[in-house]
Parts: C-alpha cells; sequence; structure tokens
C-alpha cells in the first residue's frame, strides 16, 4: 500500500495552522472540565460523524485521512479516546507502580509533547494523528456550513480525491480500485 508522506493541500483543504491546533487543543481541555467530560463525549458523538470533535467543530476544522476524506465516528472515537486520552492514562498507571512520586509530571511531559509536535511536524501533525494516520484540516474561505454536506456531494468530492491521489500515483490501480468500489457502494 503506498502513502503520502505529506498532506496535499487543495483549494478547499488546507491544514489547520499550528496557532489553531494549539487553540483546539486547549479549548478542548476547557470544554472536557466545563462539562465533567460528559458533555464533551456526548458532543464528539454528535459531530464526530463530520470529523469534528467540540474545539474543532467550535474553530471550524475537521480531521481527514490519509486518502482525504473526513474521518468518521469510529476513526474520531479511536483518535480522541484511544489514542489521545486512554494511551496516556494507562502509561500515568504504568509509572505509577514503578514511582509514584513522578508519575504524573512525566505523564503530563509526554502529553505536552504529543500535543506540541504539531508545531514543528511539517504535516501538522500531532503524535496521535501520526499513530493513526490523520490529519486536521481547516474549511476553505467559505463561511462554516456552506460547504456541499449530502451524501452524494460527499461521495462526489471523495471520488474526485482518489482520482487525484490515483493521478499522482500515490494509490495504486487496485487501491483506487477498490476505494472508488466502496464510495460508489455508499449511494
Amino acid at each position: 500500500m503506498t502513502v503520502a508522506t505529506e498532506f496535499s493541500e487543495g483549494p478547499d483543504l488546507a491544514l489547520a495552522s499550528q496557532g489553531r491546533r494549539l487553540a483546539a487543543f486547549v479549548l478542548d481541555i476547557v470544554l472536557f472540565a466545563f462539562t465533567l467530560g460528559i458533555g464533551w463525549l456526548i458532543w464528539l458523538i454528535v459531530v464526530g460523524q463530520r470529523g469534528q470533535n467540540p474545539a474543532k467543530q467550535l474553530l471550524g476544522m475537521h480531521v481527514v485521512r490519509v486518502d482525504g476524506s473526513r474521518a468518521e465516528l469510529g476513526w474520531m472515537l479511536l483518535r480522541e479516546i484511544v489514542a489521545k486520552w486512554a494511551f496516556f492514562a494507562v502509561l500515568d498507571v504504568v509509572l505509577m507502580l514503578a514511582s509514584a512520586g513522578v508519575a504524573g509530571t512525566i505523564t503530563a511531559i509526554v502529553f505536552a509533547i504529543a500535543a506540541l509536535w504539531c508545531v514543528w511536524d511539517a504535516n501538522r501533525q500531532c503524535l496521535w494523528d501520526k499513530a493513526i494516520g490523520t490529519y486536521v484540516v481547516r474549511e476553505g474561505d467559505a463561511p462554516a456550513g456552506t460547504r456541499a454536506t449530502s451524501s452524494a456531494e460527499r461521495t462526489a468530492e471523495n471520488l474526485e480525491t482518489l482520482q487525484d491521489l490515483h493521478a499522482r500515483g500515490l494509490l495504486t490501480d487496485e487501491e483506487y480500485e477498490e476505494r472508488r468500489a466502496r464510495e460508489l457502494e455508499g449511494l
């Protein structure tokens, strides 16, 4: 399988800036604390199908996969719950068992490094994005909500992206046909 090493920005799909990424990270923490986690999780389930978490929705960003398609709810749960929070909770428990006095500090430092990774990364990916193969993009200059949202329009956009990736040699003929067939099945 061929995987793109750098994200290809288009006219309506551009990588989110490091500042916007970090603002979303801080906003997510604030929203999580303010809603005691429950409201944040419910909000994630509602907007996760669009490749967003609460802060990304408020700041006009969404998560896409390597092929340019929006991450769906399963990917968002994997990214937000498993790759981001559960991994660091397990790390904290392991460190507590080893040395209770410094566990929280070490976990916080590692978590901060993972979050700040997008600052110096060429694709502006945090470590959890690298782990599961996602990118954070912002909407083009169009106002939020004006982009096509119907299933047929999303399929058409995804097919264009697949065709572009195939034409640039980032997808083999077999990968292109397989993904194209999956897109057409959804209609």
